[in-house]
C-alpha cells in the first residue's frame, strides 16, 4: 500500500513538473514559429459537402467517407507543418523574410486561385479521377521539399502542395456530398471536419517532436506514406466516376486569377519586407492588378459559365459575406503568430482547435435567435478585441497572463462567426448555386491569408528590439481589419436566420 502511495504522489510531482516547464517554455519570448489554425477554413470548406446533390442510390458509405477524409487532411497537415518548421527552413537555408514569406505563400497561391476551376475540372473528367491526381501532386510536392537542396525546388515543392490541395479539397468534398442522402449528410460533414481538425491539430506537435530531434525535411517526408495510404483507399474505395463532358472549365479564369493573386502577392511581400517602391515592386503590382482587371472582365463575358459567374454577386449578402470574410480570414492567419518553441507551438493550439471546432456549431442558436446579423457583428468585435488584447505581449510576457486570454477571444470570435457565416453564404443564392458560393467564400478566405502573410509577414520576421514592435504592429493592423469587418456585416440583407437544409438533386452515374 506503501508502495502505491509512493508511485501515485511520483506520478502526481511528474504531471506538475511537465505542466510548469511546457508554461515556463511557452513564455520564452521567441517569435520564431507561426502556429496557424486550419479549423475555420475547414468548417468552411465543409459547405462544399454540404451543397452537393446526391448520386441515385446512394445510401452513405464509411469507406467513402474515409477515403475523402483521409486525402482532405493531407492539405491541412502541410500548412500546420509549415508554419512549425518554417524557422528551421529559414536557418537550414539561409533564407531571407521575404524568402519565408514565399514558403508560406507558394502553397496558399493555387488554393485561392484554383479551387474552383479545379471543381469544374471534377465536372468534367471526373471527381475521384481528379481527386486521385490531386494526392498524386500533393505527394510529389512533399517529396520535392524534403530532397530541395535549394530555395528554388523548396517553391516549387510547396506549389505543387498548394495545387495538389487545390484538385483534392473540391472534389473529395463533392465525391462525399454524393455519397450521402441529405438526412445523412451533415454528420458525415461534421465527421470529415472532426477528422480534418483532429489532423490539423496533432500534424504540428508531431511535426516539433521530429525537429527537436531531427531534420525538418523528415516532416515533410513523413507525408509520404499517409500519401500512399490515401492513394490507396481512394482508388478503392470511391465509387466510379460521374461524367459530365459538357461542363465548361473556365482556363481563362484559372490563368487570370492566379496571374494577378500572384503579381499583387509578389508585390506586396517585397514592399514590405523594405524594398521600397522599385521598379520590381511596380511591375509586380501592375501585372497583378491587371490580371485581376482581365478576370473581371473574362468572367463577365462567360456569365453563368465562369468560375466566378457576375450574378453570384448580385446578391448584398453574398457581397458582405465575402467581405467580411476577407477582412476577418487574412488577419487571423497573423494574429495565431506566437512565442513558442517548436515542440511547444504544436501542442499548445490542440485546445483551441478544439474549442473552435465544438464550440461554433452552437452559434446556429444565436443566429435563429437574433437574426442573421448579430452573431457576425459580435464574432468580428470579439476578434478585434483580442487583437487589441496581444498589444500586451511584450518581453516579460507570460503565457496564462498575455497569451492565453487574448488566444481565448480570438478562438471565440470565430466560433461565433465560422458556421453563421457558412449557413449564410449557402442560403443566400438559389440551391444550385449552393456548391458555387461556398466555393467562392472558401477561395476568398485563403486569398485573404495569402495576402495578409503578404502585407504583415515581414514584420514578423526581425528580431532583438524590432520584434515586439513588428509584432504589435501587426497586431493593431489585424484589429483594425476585424473592426471593419464587423461593420461589412451591415451590408448583408437584414432579416431572420435561415438554416441550410441540404436537398436531394439526383446525379445518376453512368
Amino acid at each position: 500500500m506503501l508502495r502505491g502511495v509512493i508511485r501515485e504522489r511520483t506520478r502526481r510531482r511528474g504531471f506538475r513538473l511537465l505542466a510548469n516547464e511546457l508554461a515556463r517554455r511557452i513564455a520564452r519570448p521567441n517569435l520564431r514559429n507561426w502556429v496557424v489554425s486550419s479549423a475555420p477554413l475547414i468548417l468552411t470548406d465543409g459547405g462544399l459537402a454540404l451543397s452537393e446533390p446526391k448520386t441515385v442510390g446512394a445510401q452513405g458509405s464509411t469507406k467513402v467517407l474515409a477515403a475523402s477524409s483521409l486525402g482532405s487532411c493531407l492539405v491541412f497537415v502541410s500548412s500546420a507543418v509549415v508554419t512549425v518548421a518554417l524557422a528551421a527552413i529559414g536557418r537550414d537555408m539561409r533564407l531571407s523574410p521575404l524568402d519565408l514569406q514565399w514558403v508560406m505563400n507558394a502553397e496558399l497561391l493555387p488554393l485561392a486561385a484554383l479551387t474552383l476551376v479545379a471543381g469544374a475540372l471534377g465536372d468534367r473528367f471526373g471527381q475521384k479521377r481528379i481527386f486521385l491526381a490531386g494526392i498524386a501532386l500533393y505527394g510529389l510536392g512533399a517529396a520535392a521539399i524534403g530532397f530541395a537542396p535549394s530555395f528554388a525546388p523548396l517553391i516549387v515543392g510547396r506549389f505543387l502542395l498548394g495545387l495538389g490541395g487545390a484538385l483534392i479539397l473540391p472534389n473529395g468534398l463533392s465525391v462525399l456530398g454524393q455519397a450521402f442522402p441529405a438526412d445523412k449528410k451533415a454528420r458525415a460533414v461534421g465527421i470529415w471536419s472532426a477528422a480534418a481538425a483532429v489532423a490539423s491539430g496533432v500534424a504540428p506537435a508531431i511535426a516539433g517532436a521530429i525537429l527537436d530531434r531531427g531534420s525538418w525535411r523528415t516532416t515533410f517526408l513523413m507525408l509520404l506514406p499517409a500519401v500512399a495510404g490515401a492513394l490507396a483507399v481512394g482508388a478503392v474505395w470511391i465509387p466510379k466516376d460521374s461524367l459530365t463532358s459538357h461542363t465548361r472549365v473556365d482556363v481563362g479564369g484559372a490563368v487570370f486569377s492566379t496571374v494577378g493573386l500572384g503579381g499583387l502577392g509578389a508585390g506586396l511581400t517585397s514592399l514590405t519586407n523594405g524594398s521600397g517602391l522599385n521598379r520590381w515592386v511596380l511591375v509586380a503590382l501592375i501585372v497583378g492588378l491587371g490580371g485581376l482587371a482581365c478576370l473581371i472582365v473574362t468572367e463577365w463575358r462567360l456569365g453563368d459559365n465562369a468560375m466566378l459567374p457576375p450574378s453570384l454577386f448580385a446578391s448584398r449578402s453574398v457581397v458582405g459575406a465575402n467581405l467580411f470574410t476577407a477582412l476577418l480570414y487574412g488577419p487571423f492567419t497573423i494574429i495565431r503568430g506566437a512565442q513558442l518553441p517548436t515542440l511547444v507551438a504544436g501542442l499548445a493550439f490542440i485546445p483551441l482547435q478544439v474549442l473552435i471546432t465544438i464550440v461554433s456549431p452552437l452559434a446556429g442558436m444565436l443566429c435563429r435567435r437574433f437574426g442573421r446579423r448579430l452573431p457576425l457583428f459580435a464574432g468580428g468585435t470579439v476578434v478585434a478585441l483580442g487583437c487589441a488584447m496581444a498589444l500586451r505581449v511584450g518581453s516579460n510576457a507570460t503565457y496564462w497572463a498575455d497569451i492565453f486570454p487574448p488566444i481565448v477571444l480570438l478562438s471565440l470570435g470565430m466560433s461565433l462567426v465560422i458556421a453563421p457565416l457558412t449557413t449564410l453564404v449557402l442560403t443566400s443564392v438559389e440551391s444550385d448555386r449552393a456548391g458555387t458560393a461556398s466555393g467562392v467564400n472558401s477561395a476568398v478566405a485563403r486569398a485573404g491569408s495569402l495576402f495578409a502573410i503578404a502585407l504583415l509577414g515581414g514584420v514578423l520576421q526581425h528580431g532583438g528590439p524590432q520584434l515586439f514592435s513588428g509584432f504589435h504592429m501587426a497586431m493593431a493592423v489585424a484589429a483594425i481589419a476585424c473592426v471593419l469587418a464587423a461593420f461589412a456585416v451591415f451590408i448583408i440583407e437584414p432579416g431572420p436566420h435561415v438554416d441550410f437544409i441540404p436537398r436531394d438533386y439526383p446525379v445518376r452515374r453512368p
